[in-house]
Order: C-alpha cells, then structure tokens, then sequence
C-alpha cells in the first residue's frame, strides 16, 4: 500500500522544487505567501530560501508554526554563517542549510527533517560545535568567578557586620558615660537656665547617638544570624501609644493623631515594635510640614494586628522605599535633604523585625500627598527567618532571579563594591 503523499511548500526560486518531483507541491514567491499557503494546505514540509523570504526569519518561524504546526522548516541561508544558522534554529526552524544545496542533500534534509532530526550542512554544524565548545568554556570560567566574588562578597559582608558590632561596641560605653555625667551635672551641678538647656540637647544628643549604636548592633546580629525576638503577650495599643509619643515630642510642630483602641492583646516582642512605631512616626514627623498632621491608627481585624501611620508630607518615592526596605544604609537622598535623612537604617530595621514576626511592612503614596506606612502582624506570631532584601529587578531591570552566569556576576560585582565601600 503507497504512503500518503507528502505536501512540500517551497518559499524560493522554482530550481529547489525539482528536488521532490514525486510529492505534491507548492510555491509561494515570499514569505507573506508562504504562511497563507501553509495554512491552507497544511504541509508536512517547508523549505525557506532566506533570500526571498522578506520577513525576519525568526517573525517567518513564528507565523508558519501558528500557521501548520505539524510542518518541519527547513531554511537555506545565503550566507554559511554558524551564527545565522544559530539564530534560526533558536527561532523554532528544524534545520538549516548551506547556500547553493543539491537535490540529494534537499532530499536528505527532508526525510531527515520528518524523522524527527534536525538537518544541518557539515559546514554550519562544525560552526556550531565550534560556537558551543566556546560558550560551556566561558561558562565554566564565568561559574569559577562567580564562585570567587561570592566568597569574596560572603566574607566582606561577615566583615562588616564584625566592624559594624565592634564599632558599636565602642561606642556604647563612652556614650552611656557623656548621658549619665549629663544628667547627674543637671540635677545636681546647680547649673542655670542656659546651662540646663545646654545640657539637655546634650542628653538628647546622646540619646539619639545610643539608638543609633543600638540598631547598628541589630543590623550585625541579623546579618550573623544572631539576632532573636522576646516574644510574650503585650497590650500592643500602648506599645503603639508609647513609641508614638516618644517619637513625637522631637517634632512639636507636627500634631500627633492617636487613633488606638483601649487595648490591643497580642504576641509580640513589645520592645521591638516600640521602635518599629517610634521609626515610623519619626520618619513621618520629620517629613511633614510645619503645622501638619502624623494620624496612627491601630486595630485588630481577622487578618491579624494592622497599624499605620499616615502624614501629610510631600509623600516618598516607591523606588527610595524598596532600596531602604532592601538594603541599610539607604536613605534615599535623591529625593530626601542631606538635613532630613538620616543613616537609612530605620525603615530596613522596621522592615526585618516586623517579617520576623512574620508580618509585613507595606509603604504607599498618598493621591492627595504625603504617605502611608503599615504593618499587620499575625494574631499568634512564631519567629520568622530573617528577611531577604528586596527584589528590585522590576523597578530596575537588574539581574536578580536571572540564570544568566554573567549578569548574577556582574551582580554579585556590584554588590561585592558597595560592601567594600562600606567597611572602608
């Protein structure tokens, strides 16, 4: 019994045509008819001659695919360049040919073509393999080197939270030394009214300085993994009242709007969210306008504890609050005066300690201006893992969750000099 007969479209010259004299066949002059053909015939064959086909042969590959799925495509280019030949075949073709074909090796290309195999001249297959041996060995150098600048980046980052401990460290005891002499010489130095004002920014100073030591002894023992919550019940409605007010009184200009329930029963380690509010509201306060308004909010809904704070203010960019949610040490001064920002530690900070209580931070703009952070915490919290710096691929276009070798390398490069400018 005869086979069916096998229906080849030719998209070139009518010469190629005579290699197939017992199939049934069709010829289109370009590629714009060489789909139209295809869909109406539906092939099992299609042979492209490059030079006529007048589309991109990727854009030709793509429309004859949705045109007779089942045809094999075979191109033949007008230049024997492996990387032509390569671009084809990563359009979707089956097989690529050298220029000038005979009929024995279009005849060979067909039927190895409907095989299941995809033809190649010798010529652009030895390209090919030439092209390929060279890329796994620049792999294989790319994934040294990225082994490389990841020990280097792991160590210089297990540095810096070293100097970052030890530094703070040091800090602590003279600064605990400049606060206490100041406050026994203002109760008891018999100092005056200048005096005492004196030393009272001194106080503050000193204070302000101590919180600073403390979180940046927070951000070594996250990144050492050393750092652990103090969960237990706690009323978070005074949690949120005190670290409000304590933030507030720095700004007496800004009015302060509590908007927090008697009480608020929860699991949580209450010192911790003190200064998550306390950064919050600062950050609030110290971007409103004079005479402006800071409103917290707290309540517990189903989904768990929720509270914001919302100002008044110009509002934040959402860039500036993913790079400080990423990483520390980003204030984001694009947008914030060198007066205003501070050592970008506090929203990280809150960040990180609200997903260990395995909660989440959210920041948004205001349509009528200023902005709104929250946070919900779950009603019953189990310690989380520390959280992984943001994703800022989108807002970007960086590398990050790419399997491209180079870019996670030049990644990694960038990443590996900002550590090095930090330690310095």
């Amino acid at each position: 019994m005869d086979a069916d007969p096998i229906t080849v479209l030719v998209c070139g010259p009518e010469d190629l045509m005579a290699a197939f004299p017992q199939h049934v066949l069709e010829r289109a002059e370009d590629g714009y008819r060489t789909v139209e053909l295809a869909q109406r015939t539906s092939p099992s064959f299609v042979l492209v001659d490059q030079a006529a086909a007048a589309l991109a042969p990727a854009d030709l590959v793509r429309r004859l695919r949705q045109a007779a799925p089942q045809a094999k495509v075979v191109f033949v280019l007008t230049e024997a360049r492996a990387e032509d030949a390569a671009e084809i075949l990563r359009a979707g073709a089956d097989g690529v040919l050298a220029p000038g074909p005979g009929p024995e090796t279009l005849r060979w290309a067909l039927e190895e073509a409907l095989a299941g195999g995809s033809p190649l001249s010798p010529l652009l297959a030895q390209g090919l393999v030439e092209r390929f041996a060279e890329t796994v060995h620049r792999e294989q150098q790319w994934a040294q080197s990225l082994a490389e600048v990841s020990r280097q980046a792991e160590n210089l980052a297990a540095t810096k939270a070293e100097f970052l401990s030890n530094v703070s460290h040091e800090l602590r005891t003279p600064l605990t030394i400049i606060k206490g002499v100041a406050q026994v010489i203002g109760k008891f130095g018999d100092a005056d009214e200048q005096q005492a004002a004196m030393l009272a920014q001194l106080e503050e100073a000193a204070t302000k300085l101590t919180r600073m030591v403390e979180n940046l002894l927070v951000i070594a023992e996250m990144e050492r993994g050393e750092f652990r919550l103090d969960l237990g019940s706690c009323d978070m409605a005074h949690v949120v009242r005190e670290g409000s007010q304590e933030a507030a009184h720095r700004y007496p200009q800004v009015t302060l709007d509590l908007r927090v329930p008697a009480s608020v029963p929860a699991t949580a380690d209450a010192e911790r969210m003190r200064e998550v509010v306390r950064h919050l509201v600062d950050n609030a306060c110290r971007y409103s306008e004079e005479g402006g308004t800071v409103t917290v909010q707290a309540r517990s809904a189903v989904e768990g504890i929720t509270v914001s704070v919302t100002d008044q203010g110009a509002g934040v960019d959402r860039r500036v609050v993913s790079a400080a949610f990423g990483e520390a040490f980003s204030p984001g001064e694009a947008v914030m005066t060198k007066e205003k920002a501070g050592l970008g530690l506090g929203l990280n900070l809150a960040r990180s300690i609200i997903a260990l209580h395995g909660g989440i931070l959210t920041a948004d703009p205001l349509p009528g201006g200023g902005s709104r952070l929250s946070f919900v915490l779950p009603p019953e919290p189990k310690e989380q893992p520390a959280p992984a710096p943001v994703n800022l691929a989108g807002a970007e276009g960086g590398p990050e969750g790419t399997d491209d070798p180079l870019a996670m390398l030049r990644d990694l490069q960038r990443k590996l000099a900002d550590s090095e400018s930090r330690v310095q």
